[in-house]
């Protein structure tokens, strides 16, 4: 988790703030997240578009010189979004992100926006079905609060188009990743009763069907070894 106790790490650590400093954050942004949230929830904006301007919002909040990056020629009109996400590097983050925002925006990935955390279930169902959740919680946005006690609400909605680039991403096998899902999706009520009572495979099931995007043969190897682990027969 990026936050812990004081200290931030991970991928975004760079353009991540203190804890102490989210409250501020929140209510010097609070009017243009409760404009972009209204404008969502009555269809004036879609979900790539919305997800667009809360990257531009927090970016130029949190970085004051060249938020955005351009080599050697000047920036686009960030009112045309599709050519910003093509050519435009946001500062302190992989491009991933960036990437699986430019697929979202012209409709080639399947990402889906929501306002509250998936169940590991439900996102394991959405990746067997071919899409991926990326959430915005308002209320964390708002309060200047870490998501679940981990990441601050940008950081975590950035954490989620990381993710959505590695399930997409051509090399890492989209639909051998759709199959893995939608079997694991398919048997998952041969393994409710040792989730109930096995903590520490619960732990690292939740993570294999909803927080790891890899190449079906590592999915598959983590899989069998977990099992094993736990003492289940693999057929």
């Amino acid at each position: 988790m990026p936050h812990d106790n004081g200290r931030i790490y991970g991928s975004f650590k760079k353009i991540c703030i203190p804890e102490v400093e989210l409250k501020k954050e929140a209510e010097s942004i609070l009017p243009n997240l409760i404009s972009l949230k209204i404008d969502w929830e009555t269809g004036q904006i879609s979900d790539s578009q919305l997800t667009f301007q809360i990257v531009l919002l927090y970016l130029e909040r949190r970085v004051k010189r060249h938020p955005f990056l351009r080599m050697g020629k000047p920036l686009p009109n960030r009112n045309q979004s599709k050519e910003f996400l093509e050519v435009v590097r946001f500062y302190g983050m992989p491009d991933t992100v960036r990437f699986a925002l430019w697929k979202w925006h012209i409709g080639e990935w399947d990402i889906r926006l929501i306002d509250y955390n998936p169940s590991s279930l439900e996102m394991l169902e959405s990746q067997s079905h071919g899409y991926r959740y990326s959430t915005i919680s308002w209320i964390d946005a708002m309060n200047g609060s870490l998501v679940e006690g981990k990441r601050d609400a940008f950081e975590h909605l950035l954490h989620d188009l990381a993710h959505a680039y590695m399930f997409f991403r051509e090399d890492y096998d989209f639909e051998g990743q759709k199959q893995f899902f939608r079997e694991m999706y398919l048997d998952y009520s041969k393994y409710e009763s040792i989730l109930d009572t096995n903590p520490i495979f619960r732990t690292k099931f939740d993570y294999c069907i909803s927080d790891m995007n890899s190449h079906p043969a590592h999915l598959s190897a983590y899989w069998n070894a977990i099992r094993r682990e736990a003492g289940i027969s693999i057929g």
